[in-house]
């Protein structure tokens, strides 16, 4: 009975370590300007994503679903943070993977996102929503890439949020990439 109470005890110190720590927690995010992963002249937007995270599975549908829209209206998606893809859904998995570059290097976590109007400034970075789950009706990133496509400026790259995020696991730079050091996606 002992033991059993004791790996009872340890399971949930593991669980309470690992997952609930990951959610609803206050983070701040700040971008420096960077150039966006494409040419300008779009409207373009990364998805910085961790399948594993229990925060994800709450925007999966809305992220495909908004990725698809938004691409059928011409803005270029690109998707970062969790590399190989094995996870991931296969809107995100087949998006070209554009490294977090080092001047991001404190990214706070994933699930979130990086907008960039077509002129190619920041207009945005942070969360997708404020809970753990998100639609176009929570969603922040709907009226950021709206006002863009509109012709409109934004710009929000400095916030304190409260969101559900995961911590990344170390990521590598775009030297890393370009030099081969990475396996390519499959």
């Amino acid at each position: 009975m002992l033991a059993w109470l004791a790996g009872l005890v340890w399971a949930y110190w593991r669980f309470e370590g690992r997952y609930i720590k990951a959610f609803e927690r206050p983070v701040f995010f700040q971008a420096e300007q960077v150039a966006p992963p494409f040419a300008p002249g779009q409207v373009q937007v990364v998805h910085v994503w961790q399948s594993n995270c229990p925060c994800s599975a709450g925007h999966e549908a809305y992220v495909e679903e908004m990725t698809r829209r938004f691409a059928e209206q011409g803005v270029r998606f690109a998707r970062s943070g969790q590399y190989p893809t094995s996870g991931m859904p296969a809107g995100l998995s087949n998006l070209p993977y554009w490294p977090i570059p080092q001047a991001w290097s404190g990214w706070p976590g994933a699930p979130s996102i990086a907008i960039w109007a077509a002129d190619g400034s920041l207009a945005y970075v942070g969360p997708y929503s404020d809970g753990a789950h998100c639609s176009a009706d929570s969603s922040f990133v709907e009226p950021v890439v709206q006002a863009l496509l509109a012709g409109r400026k934004v710009t929000i790259t400095r916030q304190d949020a409260v969101a559900c995020l995961c911590d990344l696991p170390a990521l590598e730079s775009s030297a890393d990439v370009e030099t081969g050091s990475r396996k390519s996606d499959p």
